[in-house]
């Protein structure tokens, strides 16, 4: 006979794992593996006591936070990690954690000067959010360079994360050096930091607001010309950017691959968490070491790819000579898409039979990538080992409870709600209105129903079939009634 203790220590495993476990799946699983019926207040009785031993562990690992971070410097000496906590009635409260290991700083040295900055959510007990900076490597893949946790994503929390991260990168000259992308809602928070030129706006979160200011796509160009226009095109304008970042990436796609890399860690225990990415962070750049021994070229694979992707396409191209070394280069089909081109600046390397692995800059070559993954994440002891530092327990935050119920699912943009023209709806056909023969809506939703039913200047009004009603003057006589009768 299966008790409540039982059953919660069977199933604290499966619960920190999951901890949005029903109740249903408790009951069906025992009733699978053990052939047992539980009752619904058992299992409702298990799954809260298994909660409570879970909710001791998320808060036996804040107390022990600073002891982590000690044992992180310990492991690797040169690294920078910051525990700020906050004074509550005599107490210390956890409110952020910023680490930045001193291997993430030495490869970035080796990277070009763009750096992803983002932010996701925390999906544990005590929520929260994790800020990350994501460089990237001689490969075009991403190199993380530190990450935080923040009580909330506003502009104080980014400000204190981006002045650690620009003082532990080498100072406000390195960070004036560097191309920070970003969506809109960060700007004014880089503008003190950085120079207004060094920053980069998300085309993914461009585009949405246009959406949001009403803009319509097919027939408004106008007005989405002046949205765009009220945006400085250094922004968001591939031909404005400058050439220092040497990357012509328009999104941050590189900072959403790294938030899908820890969607799990991110429902863990802080330091359960932290040593999750720490992990993921350490054979990343051991894989990375192994795999500059398996390569055969002087270009790194991603890199060469698409030089040669590049170089198949010069193809279609017709060279035709101006003067000296001065050539008109035009598509052979397009014949709107023509360049100017110099031999001197190395403009047509195809035409003149050169090697193009020799004119790739040396952020791309083998070498860059050797030396950008040559330095190494050490390993962690577990716990038990930890020396005890004289700080004081720390506290988990307070839970924030919203006045509503929490949203399962990210609000969707516009982009992203809009239907293809090839894709069928649950009827097998998009919806028409029988009165505008509009698609999209119905009959009773019309915009239009009003206008519908007042009657066409071609359509007469329908007229209503009237009963003549004639009362006597004088009531019927006997006489008359009589004659009626046959």
């Amino acid at each position: 006979m299966t008790n409540v203790k039982w059953l919660s220590e069977t199933f604290d495993n499966s619960l920190q794992q999951n901890p949005n476990l029903k109740i249903n799946e408790i009951r069906s699983k025992a009733l699978r593996k053990w052939n047992t019926n539980v009752t619904l207040s058992k299992a409702r009785r298990a799954k809260i006591m298994a909660s409570e031993k879970l909710e001791s562990s998320f808060k036996n690992q804040f107390k022990r936070i600073h002891d982590y971070a000690h044992e992180l410097l310990k492991c690797n000496p040169g690294s920078i990690v910051q525990v700020k906590v906050d004074s509550e009635n005599g107490q210390s409260v956890f409110q952020r954690f910023y680490v930045c290991l001193k291997a993430c700083k030495v490869s970035f040295v080796c990277c070009r000067p763009f750096i992803g900055l983002d932010g996701c959510f925390l999906k544990g007990l005590y929520k929260g959010k994790l800020l990350t900076a994501i460089g990237r490597d001689p490969n075009d893949q991403i190199l993380p360079l530190a990450y935080a946790i923040v009580e909330v994503e506003n502009k104080d929390s980014w400000t204190w994360f981006l002045e650690l991260l620009i003082e532990d990168l080498g100072g406000a000259e390195v960070g004036n050096a560097c191309t920070f992308m970003s969506d809109q809602q960060k700007e004014k928070v880089l503008w003190p930091k950085v120079e207004e030129s060094n920053m980069e706006s998300c085309c993914k979160y461009i585009s949405p607001s246009l959406g949001k200011r009403d803009v319509k796509y097919e027939g408004s160009d106008e007005e989405a010309y002046k949205y765009l226009i009220g945006i400085p095109p250094r922004y968001w304008s591939r031909s404005r950017f400058t050439g220092r970042a040497v990357c012509d990436t328009l999104t941050n796609n590189m900072s959403e691959g790294f938030n899908s890399v820890i969607v799990e860690a991110r429902g863990k225990p802080i330091i359960t968490m932290l040593e999750e990415i720490r992990v993921f962070l350490m054979k990343r750049w051991a894989t990375n070491r192994i795999k500059t021994c398996n390569m055969d070229f002087d270009i790194c694979p991603n890199i060469r790819k698409r030089l040669t992707k590049e170089s198949n396409l010069s193809k279609n191209l017709i060279p035709s000579w101006s003067a000296e070394k001065i050539f008109e280069v035009r598509h052979y089909a397009q014949i709107t898409n023509k360049f100017a081109v110099n031999l001197d600046n190395q403009d047509s390397m195809k035409f003149l039979n050169l090697d193009l692995e020799n004119y790739v800059p040396i952020w791309f070559r083998r070498s860059t990538y050797e030396e950008a993954y040559a330095s190494i994440i050490f390993p962690v002891n577990d716990h038990l080992l930890w020396e005890r530092t004289p700080y004081v327990d720390v506290l988990p935050p307070f839970k924030r409870k919203v006045p509503r119920r929490p949203k399962k699912k990210r609000r969707l943009e516009q982009w992203e709600l809009r239907r293809g023209e090839t894709q069928m709806t649950k009827g097998g056909h998009r919806k028409k209105c029988s009165i505008c023969r509009q698609v999209g809506h119905k009959r009773n939703k019309c915009p239009t129903q009003h206008q519908a039913d007042l009657p066409g200047p071609s359509q007469p009004p329908p007229q209503q079939p009237t009963e003549e009603i004639t009362q006597p003057s004088q009531p019927p006589t006997e006489e008359m009634t009589q004659q009626s009768e046959p």
